[in-house]
């Protein structure tokens, strides 16, 4: 449903900037594109990894049946809720729009709390976040205040990037050892620490909305020593041994967006001819959206008892989504937000999804097997 959302929010969006589609909301359009690509396709698989990860972590049987009906139910009335053509009061959008990401911070918090995993109460931490973060979109949106709302969509961004550094650090290291059955290097636990403690002090900055009091020259200072160390945590991992496994570099490509992402954001600090908004789309397009879609190809065949064998097909899904990131980053940057370079990305990503339902569609219905 993630997928089948974020295909239709796309195609809507290159409908507005072709002029095809003139939205009837109050909200601008473009804060609408940021809103339901991070909390309605990011969110929603934010949450399905999580629900299904604390199974693991706890050993405790997670959501299911009815409660994971409702959980879905939460978000598909909170898509509709938002979507430009329905007219709602402010308050009833935000009321249904908060209510999956609070209703599964609930659950979630209630399985970790039961076991005592503090090592996972980050997990709860980032989620009551984000519902502050969506929150507070809300009430600028219906102050008017458009600058506020935009700042709370790039708190969001950071907040997501935060779970990729931390739980990409887990798995990636660990899917390359047990696929490519060459021990992993040794973890230098300073990296790992010093490396997320700066993507933290980056969220904060950006949850606090302090960047208009930091001057620029500091931000871009701190964006690279964060790409530096994430670059340098993710160089350790032994890419070029997954080569031979699309699962697997498909996994580590997108990782690399980060540290990517965060070079040019301290690229656009330091005055470079990039915007704000084009430098996240790396952070975006690739990383959430690579890593998106490259874990759920995985899971979808680990947990319905199948091979974890990557198609044909979905290798060239893979290809298309980090092509769309580069292609959203850098050509609408040199190009000068060309419609060509945007209908291009989308394209590329709505290629890329519809593979990946056209693949794993058949699979998610059919039974288990062994």
């Amino acid at each position: 449903m993630a997928s089948l959302f974020g295909i239709i929010a796309l195609l809507y969006w290159g409908g507005v900037w072709n002029g095809w589609v003139n939205p009837s909301n109050a909200l601008p359009a473009t804060l609408w594109h940021g809103h339901e690509m991070m909390f309605g396709f990011v969110g929603a698989v934010l949450v399905g990894f999580l629900l299904t990860a604390v199974q693991t972590w706890t050993g405790l049987r997670s959501i299911y049946g009815k409660q994971c009906a409702l959980l879905v139910g939460c978000w598909l009335v909170g898509r509709i809720a938002m979507w430009p053509a329905v007219s709602l009061p402010s308050w009833l959008v935000l009321l249904l729009d908060s209510s999956f990401f609070i209703y599964a911070a609930i659950f979630l918090a209630k399985l970790i709390y039961q076991k005592k995993q503090t090592r996972n109460y980050f997990a709860v931490l980032v989620l009551l976040l984000l519902i502050f973060t969506n929150i507070n979109f809300h009430l600028s949106n219906q102050l008017q205040q458009f600058e506020t709302a935009s700042n709370s969509l790039y708190s969001a961004v950071f907040l997501i990037t935060l779970m990729m550094a931390v739980i990409g650090g887990r798995i990636i290291p660990m899917f390359t050892a047990n696929t490519t059955q060459i021990p992993a290097r040794p973890r230098w636990i300073w990296l790992d620490r010093t490396a997320l403690f700066s993507v933290w002090l980056i969220v904060a900055v950006f949850f606090l909305q302090l960047q208009t009091w930091i001057p620029a020259g500091v931000l871009a200072v701190m964006l690279v020593i964060s790409a530096c160390l994430t670059a340098i945590r993710c160089a350790c991992w032994r890419f070029f041994t997954t080569l031979s496994h699309p699962l697997l570099w498909s996994l580590h490509l997108s990782y690399w967006c980060i540290p990517l992402g965060f070079s040019l954001l301290a690229y656009h600090y330091a005055g470079g001819d990039i915007s704000m908004n084009d430098a996240l789309h790396t952070l975006t397009v690739g990383g959430m959206g690579g890593l998106i879609l490259s874990m759920m190809s995985r899971v979808s065949l680990g947990h319905t008892g199948r091979p974890i064998i990557a198609s044909s097909k979905i290798k060239i899904a893979f290809i298309c989504v980090l092509i769309a990131g580069l292609v959203r980053t850098l050509m609408f940057t040199i190009f000068s937000a060309s419609l060509l370079s945007l209908w291009l990305s989308i394209l590329l990503w709505v290629l890329a999804y519809s593979i990946f339902l056209y693949q794993y569609t058949p699979i998610l219905f059919a039974e288990r097997k062994g």
